[in-house]
Order: structure tokens, then sequence, then C-alpha cells
């Protein structure tokens, strides 16, 4: 299990959760309006869910139904983007 960032950040891209992170998880990328969790990285501490400001953060178990596909979106980034070669 990883946590999600979900439809609520759109836009709003507070780095709280970022800042919070003990793994360094939470990315964004070029071109992007929202942040994102490697579920590679994430340790599932919680820690970005409670400091994020609009609740955008799941456990991928509990994602809303009309946000389930932000958990492939998220997956999926990380693969596109291939940050961990930078």
């Amino acid at each position: 299990m990883a946590y999600v960032i979900t439809e609520p950040c759109l836009k709003h891209k507070d780095s709280r959760c970022v800042n919070v992170c003990p793994e360094n998880a939470i990315q964004t990328f070029d071109g992007s309006n929202q942040y994102f969790i490697d579920p590679d990285k994430c340790t599932d501490c919680g820690i970005c869910d409670l400091a994020c400001p609009v609740a955008a953060i799941f456990p991928e178990e509990l994602v809303p139904p009309n946000w389930k596909h932000y958990i492939e979106i998220n997956k999926h980034i990380f693969l596109k983007n291939d940050y961990r070669k930078k």
C-alpha cells in the first residue's frame, strides 16, 4: 500500500506534504499541476495526509471511488518521468 494524491491537489500544489515526508517520496514534474507520491518510496507513515490542507491524500485502499483513477495516474507518472535516473 502507498498513499495517493488525488483531485483536490490540482492547481493548489501546496508543498506542506513535501516538506514533512521523511522519505522524500513526494514529487512533482514539469508541466504538472499537482504532486505525486512514489509508491516505491512511500512507507505509509501518513504524515503527508495529516499535513495536506485540502484533504487530497489517501491510503490507496481508501481513495474515494470517484478518484480511484488517481492510483494509476500516480503509479505511471513515475514510470513516465523515470526520475530515478536523474
